[in-house]
């Protein structure tokens, strides 16, 4: 095997295994080098051109592991910042030195006209980094994938989180790896993995599971699953890690106004009214009840955000008030409201701020320790960065999706920590202790890893 940086014990036994295969999936932990193994595959493959599918903060990370750890000569053509019509002019004008990279973004491989002109040019392999973002079968984007995978002889998947909510996620993915492990009908796979509830199904119009008991046949789903997957633990000894749940009780009129919503399924205020039509839309706004801020619609139905409280901003003053004031800290949130406030505590504690979001990227800032916080998005920043520059990280408020929360947890331990890592998470409390929707969540994704945990850690050993 050719290297240009010495690999890890577990990245040699990962390398060896995949490199016999022409499909098969990298499941080793977050944070455990799985670009470098993958390059160093490709590096010793007779591939002459890889097309390399990831988030699009990943792109630009690749680019930099290419160039940190590959031991021959390749172009990589990064696309991400570019329209579909100009990506086709990039490859079209590529003229490669060595092997082709060809690095693209999930948001943006499905579309038109780039996604005819991969079609019709000769890949030989197909690298899905972050693969959980093709779990949603109906997406175009797992769509096309499956597509195009049928006419790439090598196909890999890469993630350290390959069930990210339930065991159903790996179906998507295992269409486009090799469709002869779980089939290509998604109703004989729901069929012989989950316990459907047909009546309530019927009565609500979408799939109910069975509460007691949502999953069946998860010996044989493992089995097959792990029929071409590598899952090794690292050989890295990482630092320990807390989890503290940060409680407070809100105010009267929080208490008020959730409670409201709760029961009646609206709010009306002298400003506007508030609505939800579902149980998810619901659990959205009882959040950002907890969180202090909520959207108003007024008599011209125009939405605007409404500040109803201040613990939660005040609980984050008071804890951040407790660290040294250029003491590095990330801080996980979900809605925009959180972002306002956040940077409005960093302002009375006069402590710079960063953000990574849909809105704004100055990450740059706070790795350069021109600013002590950052504030980041799940959607933005739960992948592909590293946040290792600090051992505090804040979960100001709360996301459902379980592969985000593991994801954000492994941006700060991991590879290149070297302290004891502390997790708070602002958890908001009634006053007739009536559970609220961060504890229902804190709850869910607990359960939702231990079914998660069951099918991985038994994995068969590699």
């Amino acid at each position: 095997m050719l290297y240009k940086t010495k690999p890890w014990e577990h990245q040699i036994k990962a390398l060896e295994y995949l490199f016999v295969r022409d499909t098969a999936a990298l499941y080793t932990d977050m944070g455990t080098g799985k670009s470098k193994i993958m390059i160093d595959l490709i590096a010793n493959r007779e591939w002459q051109t890889v097309l390399i599918v990831c988030t699009k903060k990943g792109c630009q990370n690749w680019v930099k592991q290419f160039n940190f750890h590959c031991p021959i000569e390749v172009t990589t053509l990064n696309l991400t910042d570019y329209s579909s019509e100009e990506k086709v002019v990039k490859l079209r004008e590529c003229k490669a030195i060595g092997k082709l990279i060809i690095i693209v973004n999930y948001d943006s491989i499905w579309r038109t006209p780039f996604c005819d002109k991969l079609l019709k040019q000769k890949i030989d392999c197909i690298i899905c980094d972050e693969s959980h973002r093709i779990k949603s079968p109906g997406s175009k984007c797992s769509r096309f994938l499956t597509k195009i995978g049928k006419r790439v002889p090598c196909r890999y998947l890469v993630t350290g989180t390959p069930l990210a909510e339930n065991p159903v996620d790996i179906y998507a993915q295992y269409r486009f790896l090799d469709p002869s492990i779980f089939g290509t009908n998604l109703s004989v796979f729901r069929s012989e993995y989950l316990n459907i509830n047909y009546n309530l199904s019927r009565q609500l119009g979408y799939l109910v599971l069975d509460k007691r008991e949502p999953y069946k046949n998860l010996d044989d789903l493992r089995e097959k699953m792990f029929s071409c997957a590598f899952y090794g633990k690292s050989s890295i000894k990482l630092p320990k890690k807390h989890n503290i749940l940060y409680h407070y009780t809100v105010d009267k009129t929080t208490e008020k106004l959730y409670k409201e919503l709760k029961t009646e399924g609206m709010l009306i205020t002298d400003d506007g009214v508030i609505s939800v039509d579902n149980v998810l839309s619901m659990g959205l706004r009882q959040q950002q009840i907890l969180s202090g801020t909520i959207p108003i619609t007024d008599d011209n139905e125009e939405v605007t955000p409404t500040v109803i409280g201040t613990d939660r901003r005040e609980m984050l003053k008071e804890l951040l008030s407790g660290l040294p004031k250029d003491e590095p800290v990330v801080i996980f949130a979900k809605f925009r409201c959180d972002f306002d406030n956040i940077r409005a505590v960093c302002e009375e504690l006069d402590r710079g701020y960063s953000e990574i979001s849909g809105v704004e990227d100055t990450e740059k800032q706070w790795q350069a320790g021109k600013t002590s916080i950052v504030a980041v998005q799940y959607s933005s920043g739960s992948e592909s960065i590293d946040l290792t520059k600090a051992h505090y990280c804040i979960y100001y408020s709360l996301t459902y999706s379980l592969a985000q929360y593991l994801q954000s947890k492994k941006r700060v331990h991991r590879p290149g920590q070297n302290k004891t890592v502390t997790y708070y998470h602002l958890i908001a409390q009634l006053s007739d202790n009536t559970k609220t929707i961060d504890e229902l969540i804190m709850g869910a994704l607990k359960t939702k890893k231990q079914v998660v945990d069951y099918i991985i850690e038994n994995s068969p050993s590699k």
